[in-house]
């Protein structure tokens, strides 16, 4: 469920006066996601969403990800762009919440990818680092490697109370480690999706991408490691076991996008094993934290922890063609 913060008729006509899009028709919340609320919105002249940005979004970054939508947008790229106020800014507030409206993209995610959906969004992947690399701002990767030590010692608390957490934990600290003394500085950075997940590209009944959302991790980072995130995403099943073709049409996709380097080629490897990493230290905290009030339920640790053995078992980046 992601509707967090109700909104009314009445507070939504009140906030859409802000922009020249006509009268609105119908508003209805959007059931998926799981960090910020999110609205369908009719008007007389087109579909939008509308977003308000929840305690996880934080509120400074958000020029920065309004300014890279547009960017792409711009550039032709299927990227929500947000619509622009009357006054020329782009986030406003609504029952105290940072609020946006966005370009509503055609489309659904695949529920079932395979590899025809893996090769258009391993191109449209390589086609959103081709159109930003001119974007200008910069915004440090808040989840990225310099981070992960920190979110060890957040996690360690409550993983007292679970010896599965502990031991996960004490491989991790090893592995950040070893990751740290061979993590290349050197290869094509720039603005990046980090967080190229299914459930963020939408696609035709063909199987070809015809919008990429949800760009709330964005930041500036080596393309490669976007694509190892998104390797993790596309590449295993939901439980964490391999899929080899899904692998290979992903970053062949890429690959005939963008031509990687040898370099590039060589760093994925460990940039998959990074990112396993990353997302089993975010899923780890949220379930050692989790409220079971809470309407959203944390997934599972352990399928990114599977991830990290398949990728400590490739020897060369080549592998994953």
């Amino acid at each position: 469920m992601a509707v967090f913060t109700k909104v009314s008729l009445e507070e939504a006509r009140a906030y859409l006066s802000r922009y020249e899009i006509g009268d609105l028709i119908h508003l209805e919340g959007i059931e998926e996601g799981v960090s910020n609320t999110n609205f369908k919105v009719e008007t007389t002249t087109g579909l939008y969403a509308l977003t308000l940005f929840e305690a996880a979004t934080p509120e400074k970054d958000l020029p920065y990800f309004m300014d890279y939508t547009l960017h792409l947008d711009r550039k032709g790229y299927p990227a929500p762009g947000p619509a622009i106020m009357t006054d020329g800014t782009t986030v406003g507030r609504i029952n105290g919440k940072p609020c946006a409206l966005i370009k509503w993209l055609p489309g659904r995610w695949p529920r079932n990818p395979d590899t025809r959906h893996a090769t258009s969004a391993g191109q449209y992947l390589a086609k959103l680092h081709a159109a930003g690399a001119d974007f200008p701002q910069t915004r440090e990767n808040s989840m990225g490697i310099a981070h992960w030590d920190a979110l060890i010692s957040r996690c360690e608390p409550r993983a007292a109370q679970s010896p599965r957490a502990e031991a996960v934990l004490a491989d991790f600290r090893d592995e950040v480690a070893w990751l740290k003394a061979r993590w290349p500085s050197d290869l094509p950075s720039g603005a990046i999706h980090a967080d190229y997940f299914t459930d963020n590209v939408l696609m035709d009944d063909e199987g070809q991408v015809t919008g990429v959302i949800d760009y709330y991790y964005a930041c500036t980072d080596v393309y490669a490691y976007d694509l190892a995130v998104a390797l993790n995403a596309w590449g295993f099943t939901p439980g964490g076991q391999p899929l080899p073709d899904m692998i290979s049409a992903f970053v062949q996709g890429y690959h005939d996008e963008r031509p990687l380097s040898e370099a590039e080629i060589a760093a994925l490897p460990l940039f998959a094993r990074g990112s396993a990493v990353r997302f089993t230290l975010t899923r780890l905290y949220d379930l050692l934290n989790h409220d079971p009030s809470w309407v959203v339920k944390p997934k599972d640790p352990e399928a990114f922890y599977r991830r990290l053995d398949y990728h400590r078992s490739i020897a060369a980046g080549q592998a994953y063609f």
